[in-house]
């Protein structure tokens, strides 16, 4: 896999993005808890990537940076998924255009990394399709019952406020955590990284939901039954979760961090196919336009 070329692991990484997402979807819809299926994921992914990561480095910055990455990172996990529940795959998707912001402002900060004037270009085009997104309708789930029924488009209310809000929280803490983990992936190697950054993600689910359980998962013992009904797709998603943060940190090895974010938002419009095709979300053709804006501004910096 290390031999892959950038563009290739940028376009898999797009995919199975946009598959997590999906499954992520897919698990809620089943009413399966966001505590159970992060600690169920997390552990099952653990195991063959230790495995696949020995031996470990040795240095102590490794060690602190992916622990403070792999925390802030599964905080971020948990908040993101939970407004997943109330808010359309279509929208959770291209709402990732504040990402390449906070990273371009992190990593200025902390790693010292300057985009060029092309790639600033790049980065206003992915937030003007942010911009386009929320001028008009957007989607709005209050109750999640079924994927089946078709909902019509409405302007965005404030009972969708909290949903937009813990997303973004989930994403603030997403972007934080990757400037961890790309200074520990700079001293180490990928599968090191993924590693570590598992186990200690692990660590802080478990230790959050032992302190917080009404706010990390469900105590109705109905969102475990259906993690037990649906293993299948528990276990697909552990597999794609896996794979997709291996090629995330390639990305980070390979690029400024911000360009990383402006990458992943190419799957913005596959996923607003996949919002309209498989669960009927609304305001189809503004999502798409606001998608495929979002991609012109990664295509200008992949060409780069």
């Amino acid at each position: 896999f290390s031999a892959l070329p950038m563009a290739l692991i940028i376009f898999l990484r797009v995919v199975l993005s946009v598959t997590a997402n999906a499954l992520q979807k897919r698990l809620l819809l089943a009413r399966a808890g966001v505590g159970h299926t992060w600690v169920l994921t997390y552990s099952i992914m653990l195991l063959p990537a230790l495995l696949w990561a020995l031996p470990f480095p040795q240095t102590p910055a490794f060690w602190r940076d992916v622990a403070i990455g792999g925390a802030l990172d599964a905080l971020g996990n948990l908040a993101m998924v939970a407004a997943l529940r109330t808010t359309d795959i279509s929208v959770f998707g291209p709402l990732n255009a504040i990402r390449p912001i906070l990273a371009l402002i992190f990593g200025w900060i902390f790693l010292a990394e300057t985009p060029t004037p092309l790639g600033l270009i790049g980065i206003a085009i992915t937030v003007g399709g942010g911009v386009i997104l929320f001028t008009g309708n957007t989607g709005h789930h209050p109750s999640i019952q079924s994927p089946h029924l078709e909902e019509k488009p409405r302007a965005l209310t404030s009972h969708a406020w909290p949903a937009i809000l813990l997303r973004t929280l989930g994403l603030a803490l997403g972007v934080a955590g990757a400037v961890f983990l790309k200074r520990a992936a700079l001293v180490s190697t990928a599968e090191s990284t993924v590693a570590a950054w598992i186990a200690s993600g692990l660590v802080c689910l478990i230790t959050f939901g032992a302190m917080a359980p009404a706010l990390s998962s469900e105590a109705d013992t109905s969102h475990l039954d259906a993690l037990r009904v649906h293993w299948k797709w528990l276990l697909l998603h552990s597999a794609v979760f896996l794979s997709m943060q291996w090629l995330t940190i390639r990305i980070f090895q390979a690029t400024l961090l911000a360009y990383s974010f402006v990458f992943f938002q190419l799957g913005m419009v596959l996923q607003v196919f996949v919002g309209r095709i498989f669960f009927r979300e609304p305001s189809f053709l503004r999502r798409l336009i606001a998608a495929l804006v979002m991609a012109a501004g990664s295509i200008l910096i992949l060409l780069e």
